[in-house]
């Protein structure tokens, strides 16, 4: 392989979100970014637009829109048009600034749970009433409750369907013909699809995560996607996402949101990065791929092995595990915590993604094999001496 990923990075007392100030004995595979060492060329271009020297207020440049259109189509063979695209500081202010204009206060918000943790805050922050669709959990994957589904979206006050795809935290990849009936009922149903699709480029080395927008074509109107380079190239710090709305009436409305919410303006180095990482990026994202799958493998296998209790919900996507751990804890919340202080293990409870998560916890395998084998190790010992 061209990059190291056994070679990661160390961000400890670095006011790291992850790693903070924490002590060398901890494993923190939580929160959702990466160990591994930046593509070369992200921080080759970074160091160049440092060498000016003075760091004003910057805008999203026609290169930067232009990298989204050839990753996009090159990639996952999705046209986007540069007069459907805007620039926004992330994803979760990108929803938050939607959920403030399109729905009233009152209104209804549609959403699969159990999901990203954060997609609950946007509801509730912005006065909106949340109506859990959960999935149906058989045979260790998720599947949608279509008839839920069907009677939530025909409820009067609904007028937003937010989505994740892939799925946030159970890695599940959409078909084309899910995402078409999906896209048919919120049509039918005059609900909005908002699609956080951040995760779409860290799937299983044989797989394809499929774009709403490319699946759903005769429903594009009434979809609004949110994609970003920031997950599978670890630049959340760098604030970069762009919103897709191939509807001129939505367009308009966000994008004067997203100025209105002072979401507009680029950082000093975010467009620079971004290009890099989808003009330069394809081979570190295929090896990227690989060497996540190979953490989830060992994962698997050592679990089926020494820990099979432990059941992992079948996923293709992101560097996410979601684990169903019922047959050994009871409250995950005192779980998660404990495992911590006993162990120096950081994972997430899964009561934070949603009332159907109460047995479950997140872990982000993107990390050395060495960690990974350490954590299972660790979690092992600590379940035997339980």
């Amino acid at each position: 392989m061209k990059y190291n990923f056994d070679d990661i990075v160390s961000r400890r007392n670095t006011n790291s979100v992850k790693w903070g100030d924490s002590n060398e004995d901890s494993l923190e595979m939580w929160v959702a970014d990466m160990d591994f060492k930046v593509l070369p060329e992200i921080k080759e271009a970074i160091k160049a637009k440092a060498d000016i020297d003075a760091y004003g207020y910057c805008y999203a440049k026609d290169e930067y829109f232009d990298a989204y259109i050839y990753w996009w189509k090159h990639i996952h063979k999705l046209e986007l048009k540069k007069e459907w695209m805007i620039f926004s500081q992330g994803v979760v202010g990108s929803i938050d600034s939607i959920l403030k204009r399109y729905p009233n206060k009152g209104d209804g918000v549609v959403m699969f749970t159990p999901t990203y943790n954060v997609f609950f805050n946007c509801i509730k922050n912005n006065g909106l009433k949340l109506y859990e669709c959960d999935f149906i959990y058989k045979d260790n994957k998720y599947l949608i409750d279509w008839d839920k589904l069907e009677s939530l979206l025909k409820k009067d006050d609904v007028k937003v369907l937010l989505f994740c795809n892939p799925q946030n935290p159970s890695g599940t990849i959409y078909s084309k013909e899910e995402l078409i009936r999906v896209a048919k009922l919120a049509k039918e149903n005059n609900a909005l699809i908002v699609s956080d699709e951040i995760h779409c480029d860290i799937t299983h080395p044989d797989k394809e995560y499929v774009p709403f927008l490319l699946a759903a074509k005769e429903y594009q109107d009434n979809i609004v996607t949110l994609i970003s380079p920031t997950k599978a190239f670890n630049l959340a710090g760098l604030q970069t996402s762009c919103i897709v709305s191939p509807n001129k009436k939505l367009y308009e409305l966000i994008s004067q949101g997203i100025g209105a919410d002072d979401l507009g303006d680029s950082n000093y180095f975010a467009c620079e990065a971004a290009i890099a990482a989808f003009t330069k990026g394809e081979e570190y994202n295929k090896e990227l791929r690989k060497y996540i799958f190979t953490n989830k493998k060992y994962v698997e296998e050592f679990f089926k092995s020494k820990l099979p209790g432990m059941k992992i919900v079948d996923g293709d996507a992101t560097y996410l595990m979601w684990v169903d751990v019922s047959r050994y804890v009871k409250d995950v919340d005192a779980f998660t915590k404990d495992l911590k202080e006993k162990t120096g293990i950081h994972i997430c409870s899964g009561l934070s993604y949603g009332r159907s998560g109460a047995s479950f916890v997140r872990i982000n395998v993107a990390t050395s094999l060495d960690n990974v084998k350490e954590f299972c190790s660790r979690l092992e010992k600590y379940l035997i001496n339980k």
